[in-house]
C-alpha cells in the first residue's frame, strides 16, 4: 500500500506538469547562504569587510535571501556584540535569518536528544534579533544536509522541528561551492592572486554545470523543473564573486524568488525517506524514495579536483551512483549502505587550516578516512 501511494504522488505531479515541458520553462531559484557570520572565521574587521561586499553584491542585484546562522561563531574571542553586529548587517539589508544549530552538529552521528539541544542552544541570540525586526524564526537547514541516521530518528526530529515552528529549508542544487571557498580563503590569506583567479575562473562555470545537471533530474523525476533552492555559504569567495553567479543564472533564464515562495512548489510535499552518512539534494532523495537509484552528479572542475579529498568531503559517494562499501543506498529502511566513515566526527573539516590548500586524509587507527562534508 505504501509503494502504491508512493507512486500515486509522483504520478500526480507528473501528469499535472508534464504539459509545461513543450512550452519555454520559467526558471526560478531562491538562494539560501549557510554558516554566518563566516566561513572561515575571520577578525571582525575583515569579517565585516567581507560582509558589507557581500550585501552589496546581494541587494544590488536583488536576490531575496535567507541566511543561516551558526550561533556558536558569535563567541568566537569573546566579542558576542561585535560579531552579532555582523548578523545585524544581514537583517538591515532585508535578509531574513534561519538556524543552522549552534555548532554545526551533523545529525547522522551526534543523539537525537543531544542534536535537539543544538538548535535550541542556536536559536538564543538569532530569535531575538528577528524579534526586533517583527519576525519569527521560522526556517531550520540541516548542517551538512544530513538528516539523520535513520528514518525513526529523522521523524522525530521532524515533529521536533514542526513543533518549535520550524519549516525545513531543502536543497535542490547541492554543490561544492565550500571546497572552491577553502582554496579561495587560504589563496587569499596568502596573497596568492594566481590560484585565486584559477578558483573564480572556475566558480560560476561549475555551478552552471550543476544547475544543468539538477534541471536534467527535477525534469526527468517530476515531468517539470521545480523551483530551485540553491545553497552556497557566507564567505570572501561570494563576496567577490557572487555577482558572477547571478549573470550566469540570469543568462540561463532564471528568476530570483524568496524561499517562501519556492517552497509552495507542490514537490516540496513529496515523501523523503533517504538517510545516510552523506547529505544530498532533495531531488535525488525523492528519486531514492520513489525506488530509483541516485544519479552520479558532476565533480569538481579539472582545476579544482587536487583539492577535493573526495571520501572526506562526500563527493565518492554523489558522483559514483550514491554507492556505499556495501553498494547500496541508505534509505532509513535498514542499516545497510553505511560508508566507513559513520563513526566519525563529520560536523567540521579538517581542512580549513591546511598550508597548501589540499585537504587533510584525517586517518583514523583503521586507515579510514573522517569525512567532512560542509554545508
Amino acid at each position: 500500500m505504501k509503494k502504491i501511494l508512493l507512486v500515486i504522488a509522483f504520478t500526480g505531479l507528473v501528469s499535472g506538469w508534464a504539459h509545461t515541458m513543450d512550452k519555454p520553462v520559467d526558471r526560478v531559484v531562491a538562494v539560501t547562504f549557510d554558516d554566518l557570520p563566516s566561513v572561515p572565521s575571520y577578525s571582525v574587521v575583515a569579517l565585516r569587510e567581507v560582509t558589507k561586499k557581500l550585501l552589496q553584491s546581494i541587494t544590488s542585484n536583488q536576490v531575496p535571501v535567507v541566511a543561516f546562522v551558526n550561533e556558536q561563531k558569535l563567541h568566537e574571542r569573546g566579542e558576542l556584540a561585535e560579531r552579532t553586529s555582523i548578523l545585524k548587517m544581514w537583517l538591515d539589508a532585508g535578509i531574513e535569518l534561519g538556524n543552522h544549530t549552534y555548532s554545526h552538529s551533523r545529525f547522522y552521528n551526534t543523539p537525537l536528544e543531544k542534536f535537539e539541544e543544538d538548535v535550541i542552544r542556536g536559536e538564543e541570540v538569532t530569535k531575538q534579533l528577528l524579534a526586533q525586526k517583527g519576525l519569527l524564526l521560522r526556517y531550520f537547514r540541516h548542517p551538512t544536509l544530513n538528516t539523520g541516521p535513520n528514518l525513526e530518528s529523522k521523524r522525530a526530529f521532524e515533529k521536533f522541528l514542526a513543533a518549535r515552528g520550524y519549516a525545513v529549508a531543502p536543497v535542490t542544487v547541492d554543490n561544492s561551492e565550500w571546497i572552491l571557498a577553502r582554496v579561495y580563503a587560504e589563496a587569499r590569506a596568502k596573497g596568492d592572486r594566481a590560484l585565486m583567479k584559477r578558483v573564480s575562473d572556475s566558480y560560476a562555470p561549475y555551478l552552471e554545470e550543476m544547475f544543468a545537471f539538477y534541471e536534467k533530474l527535477s525534469a526527468d523525476v517530476l515531468g517539470y523543473e521545480v523551483r530551485q533552492v540553491l545553497l552556497v555559504h557566507a564567505n570572501a569567495l561570494n563576496a567577490d564573486h557572487f555577482d558572477d553567479v547571478v549573470k550566469m543564472l540570469r543568462r540561463r533564464g532564471y528568476r530570483f524568488i524568496s524561499l517562501e515562495e519556492a517552497l509552495k512548489d507542490p514537490a516540496y510535499s513529496l515523501p523523503d525517506e533517504y538517510t545516510g552518512p552523506v547529505g544530498i539534494s532533495w531531488l535525488q532523495r525523492w528519486m531514492i524514495t520513489k525506488g530509483s537509484e541516485m544519479r552520479p552528479e558532476p565533480s569538481l572542475p579539472e582545476t579544482m579536483k587536487e583539492f577535493d579529498n573526495t571520501s572526506a568531503s562526500g563527493s565518492a559517494f554523489k558522483t559514483n551512483t550514491g554507492k556505499t562499501n556495501t553498494g547500496k543506498t541508505n534509505t532509513g529502511k535498514t542499516n545497510t549502505g553505511k560508508t566507513n566513515t559513520d563513526k566519525t566526527n563529520t560536523d567540521k573539516t579538517n581542512t580549513d587550516k591546511t598550508k597548501t590548500g589540499k585537504t587533510k586524509t584525517g586517518k583514523t587507527k583503521t586507515g579510514k578516512t573522517k569525512t567532512g562534508q560542509k554545508n
